[in-house]
């Protein structure tokens, strides 16, 4: 539906929009269909056209090539589909927001349209089609991303002023797209971090009528400004009104979780997989959910899911089939949890990651075998495995690995590996919750809530003394001091934040110096790396682009 919010559309005459010049991929796993469509597109005086007969094949071409167009089949046999070729593209970068994806399929099932919905192609078509429909829609949707171009490369680049002010200019002349470009609008005020302005923007479109985008936008800018109920209401609303905005169930989990409520976030989830099955990342989370509520029945239903649908997605992690060990084991089939690790070791190549992963979880299973040995030895791979990595651990893996060292009764340093994932996530309350859980889990509930408490109150004080510096005037002692603290804690958005901080106040005064910026610029990529919607992380970028502009 196309929402026009009062203003009277300007009847424009559509771009010429010439394909000629564009290169086009073509995936279909029929030889004679790939060969109708190329003649389509030959008809047109395309002259750069790949074709590829499978998923795999596709990926392969879009890794070398960059192509303007990419019309591809949604099952292609064995192997990757057409969903999967767009997840990994968009994933990998394969394709951007100029690139043109065109689903075709002859399959119209409700878990199939769900499915690939969820990663955005710019159209379906359904087989057979005539040519005509088939360029038309190639080229409204070429003049459709033409006329945003400018918007999504100010956003690439992370410019959001710029972003906002060509989205006011193009809305004043009232284009064919308005709705659009506000929904545009609105995202890049999100991204910005301006949430006090996103309301109020979100605020007018609604008084004119129930948008679903709106409302999807008003919701989350409560739930970033932590205004939860409110959130939840508009979450819940949204779902009342139409059960396939996917993105709401989401959310709306993810809200829930804030409020404490992770077993009416976990009903949220499985209500979602019922309607759209084939989201492997939904799968996963609900998984992990269910697994921390001990529903380990819909955990092994979840991670069962995340395993088979993740055989040929970019989104396969040696996890899932860890995830699925463990939760077996709860559901007294310890020995199937042992088969599915070693499935896992036909799936993932011998690296140093997939060794960690297995070893962790191979450690965790037999210990609740009571096969003490067995489980000593995995224990003990996983250590010289993690020694390997040189500490770079992923945090989840990490607190699998520290629950391994309990359970195995080495205590000292499962709990020194806890307090090192406390100290780089004090503020995470779902990072927290997940330890609290292992603890429980341990029957060590109280000792590791004083430990999670005694932690998280260092880090605070820490950072306190670093802005009170800064607040007292002494920004080249609060440098010194932050720059220490960040050597420490690389993983600590707050404490990597306040580092780019002081640097930059100091440069803001004393003029700049590139080695300064340079670490600035560090430190902010380390908080886009941790969380990219960090509160403040687009103001700290603006002062650092505009610090940048005078160098």
């Amino acid at each position: 539906m196309i929402f026009h919010i009062g203003f009277k559309v300007k009847q424009e005459s559509k771009p010429q929009i010439s394909l000629k010049t564009k290169k086009v991929l073509i995936v279909d796993d029929f030889f004679n269909f790939r060969l109708t469509v190329k003649n389509m597109m030959r008809s047109l005086g395309i002259l750069f056209i790949d074709d590829a007969a499978s998923g795999e094949d596709a990926v392969k071409l879009m890794a070398v090539r960059r192509f303007d167009i990419i019309l591809c089949d949604y099952n292609l046999g064995p192997g990757k589909n057409g969903q999967q070729v767009l997840e990994e593209g968009k994933f990998r970068g394969y394709i951007n927001s100029s690139t043109i994806f065109i689903m075709l399929t002859a399959e119209n099932t409700t878990e199939m349209i769900m499915g690939a919905i969820e990663y955005k192609p710019d159209d379906y078509l359904m087989k057979p089609f005539a040519r005509e429909v088939l360029v038309n829609r190639i080229k409204n949707i070429a003049a459709k991303k033409l006329n945003l171009r400018d918007i999504e490369t100010a956003i690439t680049e992370n410019d959001f002023n710029r972003a906002i002010h060509l989205c006011d200019e193009l809305l004043t002349q009232k284009p064919g797209n308005i709705s659009e470009i506000m929904r545009l609008k609105g995202e890049v005020l999100l991204k910005k971090g301006a949430y006090k302005e996103a309301a109020e923007f979100y605020d007018k479109i609604l008084l004119m009528g129930n948008v679903p985008w709106a409302q999807l936008g008003r919701g989350r800018t409560d739930f970033l400004l932590g205004n939860y109920e409110r959130a939840k209401n508009i979450f819940e609303h949204i779902i009342a009104q139409n059960n396939k905005i996917m993105t709401a169930y989401d959310y709306l989990a993810q809200t829930l979780i804030k409020m404490h409520n992770p077993l009416e976030a976990q009903q949220v989830l499985m209500n979602a997989v019922k309607i759209s099955p084939r989201a492997l990342l939904r799968h996963k989370n609900l998984g992990s959910l269910a697994y921390r509520n001990e529903d380990f029945t819909t955990a092994e239903t979840s991670f069962k899911s995340a395993v088979d649908q993740g055989k040929h997605s970019c989104f396969k992690n040696p996890s899932d089939y860890t995830n699925l060990a463990k939760t077996l084991v709860h559901c007294d089939a310890p020995q199937e949890g042992l088969k599915v690790l070693g499935n896992a070791l036909h799936e993932f190549p011998d690296n140093s990651d997939t060794r960690l992963h297995l070893s962790v979880a191979e450690s965790y299973v037999y210990t609740k075998m009571n096969k003490t040995d067995e489980a000593r030895r995995s224990l003990a791979t996983a250590q010289k495995t993690a020694a390997e990595l040189d500490g770079d651990i992923p945090g989840n893996l990490a607190l699998d690995l520290a629950e391994a060292y309990l359970a195995a009764g080495e205590t000292e340093k499962g709990t020194a590996l806890i307090k090192s994932i406390v100290e780089s996530n004090h503020d995470n309350d779902e990072v927290l919750d997940n330890i609290r859980a292992v603890f429980k889990e341990m029957g060590m509930a109280e000792k590791g809530e004083a430990l999670i408490e005694t932690t998280r109150d260092e880090i605070i004080e820490l950072n306190n003394k670093g802005v009170k510096l800064a607040q007292d005037g002494n920004i080249a002692e609060a440098i010194t001091y932050f720059e220490k603290a960040a050597d420490h804690l690389p993983e600590n958005k707050i404490i990597n934040a306040n580092a780019a901080h002081v640097l930059m106040l100091y440069m803001k005064e004393r003029g700049i110096h590139e080695d300064r910026l340079a670490q600035a610029k560090t430190y902010l990529d380390r908080v886009r790396k941790i969380d990219e919607s960090y509160a403040d992380f687009a103001a700290l970028l603006t002062m650092y682009r505009e610090l940048s502009a005078e160098e």
